[in-house]
């Protein structure tokens, strides 16, 4: 999208008060945010939205990124900029995977085993059939989606 030169003439024109041309801090979007949800709640009717946090966005969309990554903990954490493990261990305890929501697979050779380990499969047994044994290997399949993303 281009931007056109007279709004870049107008946003020059602003004071250069701060490095932002709007800034904000976090207790404004959070006094935005009271304002918001009580007119909604009364516009509605609806009691329960005065119930809804701001920090509940955070948590739902740790729990999703979470979700997303198969549980794993460094990624929620680096990307919640969490500092202590801790910390991003309540977001992995909330996801609650069931039997039909992962796509599974058993494989046999190293090099296998080293693709499926890349793409975000998780081992979770290791089976003797015959003699050979299959290495048994699950991941989400919302997470399948994700693959070509990046």
């Amino acid at each position: 999208m281009e931007v056109s030169n007279k709004l870049l003439s107008m946003l020059s024109a602003l004071p250069k008060v701060h490095e932002r041309i709007f800034p904000t801090t976090y207790e404004s979007v959070a006094n935005a945010f009271r304002v918001l949800k009580k007119r909604l709640a009364e516009t509605q009717k609806n009691p329960r939205l005065l119930a809804v946090e701001l920090r509940g966005f955070r948590h739902w969309g740790g729990t999703q990124i979470a979700y997303y990554t198969n549980g794993n903990v460094l990624t929620v954490k680096k990307l919640l900029r969490h500092k202590a493990i801790k910390s991003t261990m309540k977001y992995i305890g909330k996801i609650n995977f069931k039997n039909d929501q992962f796509e599974t697979t058993a494989v046999t050779t190293k090099e296998e085993i080293l693709a499926l380990g890349s793409t975000g499969w998780v081992k979770y047994d290791e089976v003797s059939i015959n003699g050979q044994i299959f290495h048994c290997y699950k991941k989400p399949k919302r997470f399948s989606n994700l693959q070509g993303a990046t």
